[in-house]
Parts: C-alpha cells; sequence; structure tokens
C-alpha cells in the first residue's frame, strides 16, 4: 500500500516539471531557436541579465523571459514576454523595466480597453497602439531615446519626466517599478 502510495505521489510530483519542461521545449522550438544555440544576452545597462538555470537536463541561458512571463501571468500582456525581452536588448534597456511600468500603470494591460493596446499610460492614456508588438517597441525606443539616453536611467530618475506628480507623494511610482524589479527576478 505503501509502495503504490508513494508512486502515486512521485507521479504528482514529476508530472508538472515534465509538462513545464515539454512547453519551455516546444516554445523554444517554435521560434526556430536550438537552446543549445542560445547564448547569454547581457546588456551594459543590467549586468543581472544573464541568468542560467537548467530544467530535467535542458540547460536554458536565459532565464528572462520565464521571469517576465510568470510576472506578467493572467495579464494581457504575458503572451508577449520573450518579445518584451527581445526588445529591451534591442535598445540596450534593463528586461525589467517594461513589464514594471506595464503593471503600475495598468496591470499588464488588464485595466485598459485591449484595442488601445496601451499598458503603460502613455500620454495619459491617450495614445492608441495598432498592436501590442508596435506599443512595446514605442516604449521601448522612447525609453532609450528620452530617457536612458539622457542619463535617466534608475525608476528614481525615470519618475522625475515619466511621472513627475509622484514627486508630491513621496515617490510611490518609483518604489513601486522597484518592487516589480523585485519580484521579476524571481520564478
Amino acid at each position: 500500500m505503501i509502495r503504490k502510495f508513494a508512486i502515486v505521489f512521485s507521479w504528482f510530483l514529476v508530472t508538472p516539471l515534465v509538462i513545464v519542461s515539454l512547453l519551455i521545449f516546444s516554445s523554444q522550438r517554435s521560434k526556430n531557436m536550438n537552446l543549445s544555440d542560445v547564448g547569454p544576452q547581457v546588456t551594459e545597462s543590467s549586468p543581472s541579465n544573464e541568468v542560467d538555470a537548467q530544467v530535467l537536463g535542458i540547460q536554458i541561458t536565459d532565464m528572462r523571459p520565464y521571469y517576465v512571463s510568470n510576472f506578467l501571468k493572467t495579464t494581457r500582456l504575458e503572451p508577449y514576454s520573450h518579445y518584451i525581452v527581445e526588445v529591451s536588448d534591442q535598445y540596450g534597456l534593463d528586461y525589467r523595466l517594461i513589464p514594471a511600468i506595464a503593471m503600475k500603470e495598468s496591470g499588464g494591460g488588464n485595466a485598459v480597453k485591449e484595442s488601445t493596446h496601451n499598458a503603460w499610460g502613455w500620454e495619459n492614456g491617450r495614445t492608441v497602439f495598432p498592436s501590442w508588438e508596435a506599443a512595446i517597441d514605442t516604449v521601448a525606443r522612447t525609453l532609450k531615446t528620452k530617457y536612458v539616453d539622457k542619463g535617466l536611467v534608475t525608476p528614481d530618475e525615470i519618475m522625475l519626466v515619466y511621472a513627475p506628480p509622484q514627486i508630491h507623494t513621496g515617490g510611490k511610482w518609483a518604489r513601486d517599478i522597484n518592487h516589480f524589479f523585485e519580484k521579476l527576478t524571481t520564478l
């Protein structure tokens, strides 16, 4: 009886790991990527971008898309987690910035009309983007050119331009973004 219980208990422990591994593997395959060819992706703005992990013998060199996916689960932006990391790298941004601002401004897009694709409160929510991809790209490009390139790289510095009224509230916007940064680095 104990042996049967142990077998059933083991089955319930191993099955979720196998499913997660298969999902990760199929996701990588669908993007025509060989997991062994994926190299570390590190940008100057965020030295913590390289994260290694191993799932059932498969070496995953970059866990950031999975951190973002976990962080954005149950939001409209979750399907765009890999794209967010890709675009962040393209513009040399900390990969946590785009999802953190989206969570702060709209709960990851859940608190806005989906047709606006404006999870970042762009122009106080008035901007309508044609797609989530276009919105992510525009937000990343603007953060790079109007913030990072001008030396505004931390949430506290970015808040001065992005959310200036928050200065009068003691910097709650920056505190929330920093809190989201912490959540984004754990699974």
